[in-house]
């Protein structure tokens, strides 16, 4: 059986070690690009109570009137509110029926 040199070894080693510290946040980056979040806004969102899966059935964003379609994200929209995106099933403290 032949042994791997030191140096190989090392190499391997350190080669697993830097994958390991770079798939989180790639995979993180690709799943921020598909979630309606934009991380500029959290504390907008968290002031408003937003929450990306209503509690009231009948008061959804995709109801609200600050809400309007983004085609780029089938789920996802725009808000004025928010300036920004937002999940069509969310729902925050400044939901108003469309007229």
């Amino acid at each position: 059986m032949d042994e791997l040199p030191r140096r190989v070894l090392l190499q391997r080693v350190l080669q697993f070690a830097a994958a390991l510290a770079i798939v989180p946040r790639v995979v993180g980056t690709a799943r921020a690009a598909d979630s309606c979040v934009d991380p500029t806004s959290e504390s907008l969102r968290a002031s408003l109570h937003y929450a990306s899966v209503s509690p009231k059935a009948d008061e959804t964003c995709g109801g609200c009137g600050f809400f309007s379609r983004d085609g780029s994200k089938p789920a996802c929209g725009s808000c004025q509110i928010m300036s920004g995106p937002v999940d069509e099933k969310g729902h925050c403290d400044s939901w108003a029926a469309k007229s």
